[in-house]
């Protein structure tokens, strides 16, 4: 038997050792270039919370007017009614000027007339052939309860003109659309002493009529006629502001008034049409989220 020493037993052992060590080498190796690398690892999204900015809502002024209500058109419960054909003349009892005579008028009854508190009003005709919008412009002296005189234009979109007679159903119109410019006139004749003044194209009858001096001071109450004028003695020279009111309550005001007769003067203003609304900026936002991509460190 050969004895093998320890020294020969160490140095028959060592090739074995050094391949070992060279395979772990080249696994660590191998296991290294493949590895994630930082670039390409995922990220985490960090969703910053939003940062919020306390801002007061902003107010955008306009031109200072009154305000007026909206406009909603309603009617009244319809009623029966005698229509009676009738050929109208510019000289209505309203004293409402360069009328079409191919227009749809009424003429009320005395009674409903009521000192001409119904001029301007409209009403919604219906009868056998069709129905047909008019305003009461004037007064019919010979006509009874609910008989009503119709312009030649008016009768006949409702019934056979050759009759001269119709049984209807009438509604008083409230509101009527569109809303129309309201016109005033001076009556002839006024001065510093008297003031006459008539309007016209209101939508719903008027009510009440005041006027004040444009410089200040106390307010008048004007006098309704019969020929639908008001008026009032001893206001002065002016100029005047009116506030002029409706049957249902509505109000507009009228500057720069004197009393100088001449032609219809145009307000621009209606008694129901909507006023200028108010514009309110809109609030920032608040500042959108924050995202941030945080980078996972790869193990």
């Amino acid at each position: 038997m050969h004895r093998i020493t320890q020294q020969r037993h160490v140095r028959a052992a060592r090739p074995w050792l050094w391949t070992a060590l060279v395979v772990g080498s080249v696994v660590a190796a191998t296991v290294w270039a493949v590895r994630p690398h930082a670039a390409e690892c995922r990220s985490v999204v960090t969703v910053q919370p939003p940062i919020r900015h306390s801002a007061p809502a902003v107010t955008v002024p306009y031109s200072a007017a009154p305000e007026a209500p909206s406009i909603v058109e309603w009617h009244d419960a319809p009623v029966a009614a005698e229509a009676r054909y009738y050929v109208f003349t510019p000289g209505v009892a309203c004293s409402f000027p360069d009328l079409p005579m191919d227009g749809y008028y009424i003429g009320a009854p005395t009674v409903e007339y009521d000192g001409s508190a119904a001029c301007g009003a409209y009403v919604d005709l219906t009868g056998p052939l069709g129905t047909v919008r008019a305003q009461i412009v004037d007064r019919c002296p010979g006509c009874g309860a609910d008989q009503y005189d119709l312009s030649t234009a008016a009768f006949t979109r409702i019934a056979d003109p050759t009759a001269g007679v119709a049984q209807i159903v009438m509604s008083r119109v409230h509101n009527p659309a569109p809303p129309a410019d309201l016109v005033y006139r001076v009556a002839a004749g006024s001065s510093s002493d008297w003031l006459g003044l008539l309007f016209t194209d209101s939508g719903n009858p008027l009510s009440r009529v005041e006027i004040r001096n444009s410089s200040g001071g106390p307010g008048y109450t004007l006098t309704r006629g019969m020929d639908d004028y008001w008026s009032i003695s001893g206001a002065g020279p002016g100029p005047f502001t009116a506030l002029v009111t409706d049957v249902d309550g509505h109000q507009v005001e009228v500057h720069g008034i004197t009393p100088a007769p001449g032609s219809g003067q145009h307000t621009g203003r209606s008694l129901y049409a909507l006023a200028p609304p108010t514009t309110t900026a809109p609030v920032p936002m608040a500042a959108g989220a924050t995202v941030a991509p945080a980078p996972v460190r790869c193990m």
